[in-house]
């Protein structure tokens, strides 16, 4: 009879010792949390400067303007300097991020968007995401206001930029489309 009753005693020694004693638990706790005030030998990752810009979904249609552009997400004079993106517009007080476009995992895509009183460009620009270097930029989608005589929108897909303008400067409207490759370094490659 003692036979019988000894494997329901292994099985209830087992349970008993594989659940967590309380002062186990507190200690690992206390180890994570002093890992977190002195992550000593643990890689300190950069914090993401374009947390706060939303992902789009692919293919995305850029036909930014002064109708449809509300003025949010613009990038302080600091951030601009860490991002690289002086080459973008000379008035710094007027670059703003619009959405992100994930294409790959070493690189960022980013719609930035420059206004001043009576032009509105917007750039697809790529950047490494360790240093945020600009690797690349298009213009995707351009307005002017003083004459309204021109104007471009831009469709971005998965591998391709396809940019439509539209000019009344002549004495016929035309329409021009320029296509670019993505490539899979960043680099926006005219076809």
């Amino acid at each position: 009879m003692h036979f019988k009753l000894l494997p329901i005693l292994f099985i209830a020694i087992s349970i008993f010792s594989c659940t967590p004693n309380e002062s186990d638990a507190e200690t690992k706790a206390a180890e994570r949390a002093e890992l977190l005030k002195d992550p000593e030998g643990v890689k300190q990752t950069k914090p993401d400067l374009f947390a706060s810009v939303p992902f789009k979904q692919l293919p995305v249609v850029d036909t930014t303007n002064f109708d449809n552009f509300n003025g949010e997400h613009k990038l302080s004079k600091d951030l601009i300097s860490k991002l690289h993106l002086k080459s973008l517009g000379a008035d710094y007080e007027t670059l703003h991020t619009r959405y992100r476009l994930a294409l790959s995992t070493d690189i960022d895509l980013v719609v930035i968007t420059v206004t001043s009183e009576t032009e509105m460009k917007t750039y697809l620009v790529s950047h490494t995401k360790q240093d945020y270097k600009v690797i690349d930029k298009v213009l995707i989608s351009y307005d002017e206001i003083a004459e309204s005589m021109s104007r471009s929108e831009g469709r971005i897909g998965a591998d391709e930029v396809v940019v439509t303008s539209y000019s009344d400067w002549g004495e016929e409207p035309s329409v021009e489309l320029k296509k670019y490759r993505i490539e899979k370094s960043g680099k926006f490659i005219q076809k």
